[in-house]
């Protein structure tokens, strides 16, 4: 779930349990909330971050338990000038092979979303070399 508002703590959001339910106990599921803004302690991220998920799922979010915060440092490449704006390189590498990945255009989801749509437009469009 990702967080199109400009506003709140929480980026985005997933349940990893959904994937693999070993992930959680039986019944239960695991929830992990991306935040960005560390400047809160971790007790009063937890309850502002659970405040806020009571906005996107009701009252439901009253039972869930924190479990966990880990604090990521650069956890994102460098974002300033001109990572940004890096050239595109091409999603095709030869017949049948098409390549994606942020790596492809730059470090962030928006790169990555930008390849892989460029890759699909590729393939969608591909004719034999």
């Amino acid at each position: 779930v990702l967080n199109g508002t400009g506003q709140g703590l929480v980026n985005n959001l997933c349940v990893p349990s959904r994937i693999s339910p070993h992930y959680a106990p039986s019944g239960r599921h695991l929830v992990s909330a991306t935040v960005l803004d560390t400047s809160h302690n971790e007790a009063e991220l937890a309850e502002r971050v659970q405040q806020e998920m009571g906005g996107w799922f009701g009252d439901q979010v009253r039972s869930w338990r924190h479990l966990k915060t880990y604090r990521i440092d650069q956890a994102l490449p460098n974002a300033d000038a001109p990572a940004f704006d890096p050239p595109v390189h091409p999603p095709r590498l030869r017949e049948n092979v098409f390549l994606c990945g942020d790596y492809r255009a730059n470090g962030s989801l928006n790169g990555a979303l930008q390849s892989g749509r460029l890759t699909a437009d590729a393939v969608l469009n591909a004719r034999p070399a």
